[in-house]
């Protein structure tokens, strides 16, 4: 209680007999931490949430902290940015990292195959870009270094960040080069190779039946030795065949000279590897991920 009372001190000032003011949250397990939900851009007809990120900082703020970027999976049809955050929240606070949880729109569901004006690549992947840039802009404001930002996702995030260090059409065309940012860590998804899973009825809601624009949205195929990346991040599970997608990724990045680390975590499923970040009880995906962002911060 003491700790909490001196950071109030440092923020508000007074006593601590004061209430907490209603904009800090306390995680259990961890200190006090002041949220702040942010729209990164308008969209005519679109909630404001799905255009939206959250903030989590941490006080006091002695330097610029660096800054992870999480984006969240559910087959490019589902989720949102506040859910799973505990762990990942706990972690990122005792590395004194700024944590931002992104949302982005989503496809139908159930599936609205017939429908051509349905969200779909590269709707996701321009939305991830646009938080990017909002986050390259304006951390600076709320104790974030601009030139430390590492992106995070998991499943279907995985994908998304994965493309958006790799592809040469979202952070370029934000006059961002993609070694902006410091890293990615992408976290068990097959949506490295798009092209491969285009029978699937989740992968043509999200991205169409055209395989130009499949491959397009595929990371394995962006990746060039006449380009310059990010360093990777890798976590991978499940089947024979998810690893191997998994794999090959690694090799087209390791071909063109990328720094990558990989994990396997086969001891998850596909939720338990997510929340296995920031885990106490972890000793696989968490100890990896915090030396690559280590290094990635330097």
């Amino acid at each position: 209680m003491l700790r909490y009372c001196v950071i109030l001190l440092v923020l508000f000032g007074g006593s601590c007999q004061q209430r907490v003011p209603e904009h800090l949250q306390e995680a259990e397990g961890m200190g006090l931490y002041i949220k702040r939900t942010i729209p990164y851009k308008y969209v005519p007809n679109t909630p404001a949430n799905l255009v939206s990120l959250d903030l989590y900082s941490y006080a006091p703020l002695a330097s610029l902290k660096p800054v992870v970027l999480y984006v969240h999976g559910g087959g490019w049809a589902t989720g949102d940015k506040a859910n799973k955050l505990a762990n990942k929240l706990a972690l990122f606070q005792s590395l004194d990292y700024l944590f931002v949880s992104v949302n982005y729109r989503l496809s139908p569901t159930p599936a609205a195959l017939t429908d051509g004006n349905r969200i779909k690549y590269p709707v996701h992947s321009t939305d991830v870009a646009d938080a990017v840039k909002w986050v390259a802009d304006s951390i600076g404001r709320y104790g974030g270094d601009p030139a430390k930002i590492v992106l995070l996702g998991h499943s279907a995030g995985a994908h998304l960040v994965a493309l958006t260090g790799t592809s040469p059409l979202f952070l370029p065309a934000r006059h961002l080069p993609l070694t902006f940012l410091r890293g990615i860590a992408a976290i068990d998804t097959e949506g490295y190779d798009v092209l491969t899973q285009s029978s699937e009825e989740l992968y043509q809601n999200a991205f169409g039946t055209d395989p130009a624009q499949q491959r397009e949205a595929s990371p394995v195929y962006n990746v060039t030795s006449a380009a310059r990346y990010p360093r990777f991040f890798v976590a991978t599970r499940g089947s024979a065949a998810r690893v191997a997608l998994a794999d090959a990724f690694v090799k087209q990045l390791q071909a063109a000279g990328v720094p990558v680390s990989q994990v396997r975590g086969s001891q998850y499923d596909h939720e338990g590897i997510n929340n296995a970040i920031g885990d106490p009880q972890d000793t696989v995906i968490t100890p990896a991920l915090t030396a690559f962002l280590a290094a990635a911060f330097q």
